[in-house]
């Protein structure tokens, strides 16, 4: 059977891909409370230069060992799944919740290559005392997370602030690069940045010199400039189904995990490799079948480390113990065998509908009539082998990423 037109369909009939994308209204509300939030952090940044305070946020060693402040002046970058253009809205919420990641970014004094000035613990302590009054007044909740600030706007949505570091030098290289390429100035270009990150890609800061802030750690090297400019690479070898295909599977994490479930970045860098190892032989007419196709490489790929594609040394994006990787495993080949059986074997419509929506929730639209049949009926896939694992407890569905 060909449901390809249930996947993606055509401007005049519904489909899963349009179903699960993440509406206007929601992306519009997500931009307007992340305005007020960037205002309230900028503010803060600003005041503190104004008033002398920047050394009262440094280091012990960098008071120590430095004579002048340091330097404090903030940007922000739009990251994750609205960054990457595969967010989708969750199939349950709450307790799922949209969300949008907003990176900010300090230009501070360095004592070391990766030593910032700044504290970690006290840059946490910025961001949220300077947002405290704002979320008060639009009754939102701040939320402590180990690498970022997350704000609540409501039950159905949130806001993620990872904070970064990075050296004065490094902020003026790309100043001047962005200068060179555009004639913007990072002030004046502050909104269209990542297109403009898109479209030149001299417009970099070396992964090693960007640091992110982390609770209990203190400062750890982390790029997510690489990791985007990697799955874009992807996104444009490949062609666009790959960037569907990420949004078919967050579509099904978030249908069959109530608790936990993949990341949206284990699973995107998982899809991205079925086409780079030549797993998916289906063009771009054949979302389903590429979407089987996928399914049927997945329990494998979860079954070893998903290793972080960017770094130099092995990072490991499934940090799972054996109970979660079993779970994730049977949940992988168990989709690869309700779709296959969706697909193959037989050359009703009604059956096809009924077994993606087993697979993938109501948000599969209804409509047999877009189920193409094949001339004969083909013999039915193999399903994949399921692992053994104990006794799993049965959960509902869950969260977006």
């Amino acid at each position: 059977m060909n449901a390809h037109a249930l996947f993606l369909g055509a401007n005049t009939s519904a489909s899963y891909h349009q179903a699960i994308l993440l509406p206007d209204e929601t992306r519009r509300a997500l931009l307007q409370a992340d305005r007020k939030l960037r205002a309230a952090i900028r503010r803060a940044a600003a005041e503190a230069v104004q008033f002398g305070k920047q050394m009262a946020l440094a280091t012990d060693a960098y008071r120590a060992s430095k004579q002048a402040p340091p330097t404090l002046d903030v940007r922000f970058l739009l990251q994750g799944g609205l960054a990457y253009d595969t967010a989708v809205e969750p199939a349950f919420m709450p307790p799922q919740q949209c969300d949008r990641d907003t990176g900010v970014y300090v230009k501070t004094s360095f004592l070391a290559r990766q030593e910032p000035g700044l504290a970690a613990k006290k840059f946490f302590e910025l961001v949220e005392t300077a947002i405290k009054p704002l979320c008060d007044a639009e009754g939102w909740t701040i939320k402590k997370k180990s690498t970022c600030v997350r704000v609540e706007i409501s039950p159905f949505m949130h806001i993620d602030y990872p904070l970064y570091a990075i050296p004065d030098e490094a902020f003026e290289t790309l100043e001047k690069s962005l200068r060179d390429a555009t004639g913007e100035t990072l002030v004046t270009a502050a909104s269209q940045m990542l297109t403009l990150m898109d479209r030149h890609r001299t417009l970099r800061i070396p992964s090693d010199r960007i640091m992110l802030a982390h609770r209990e750690e203190g400062w750890v090297q982390s790029d997510p400039r690489a990791l985007h400019d990697w799955f874009e690479e992807q996104f444009s070898r490949y062609g666009p189904q790959v960037r569907r295909q990420s949004r078919y599977f967050k579509g099904w994490r978030d249908f069959a995990f109530e608790q936990g479930g993949p990341s949206s970045v284990a699973l995107m860098v998982c899809i991205a490799n079925c086409y780079r190892e030549g797993f998916v032989s289906a063009d771009e007419a054949r979302d389903d079948l590429a979407f089987h196709q996928v399914a049927g490489a997945l329990s494998n790929f979860m079954r070893d480390p998903i290793q972080n594609p960017v770094l130099d040394v092995p990072s490991a994006l499934n940090d799972w113990d054996d109970i979660e990787r079993a779970r994730y495993r049977s949940a992988a080949n168990q989709l690869h065998e309700t779709v296959g059986t969706a697909l193959n074997g037989h050359y009703l419509q009604d059956l096809t509908v009924q077994r993606l929506q087993k697979a993938l929730g109501r948000r599969v639209p209804n409509r047999p009539d877009l189920v193409k049949a094949h001339s004969k009926v083909p013999e039915i896939a193999a399903p994949a082998a399921v692992i053994s694992s104990a006794p799993l407890k049965t959960t509902a569905r869950t969260t977006s990423g």
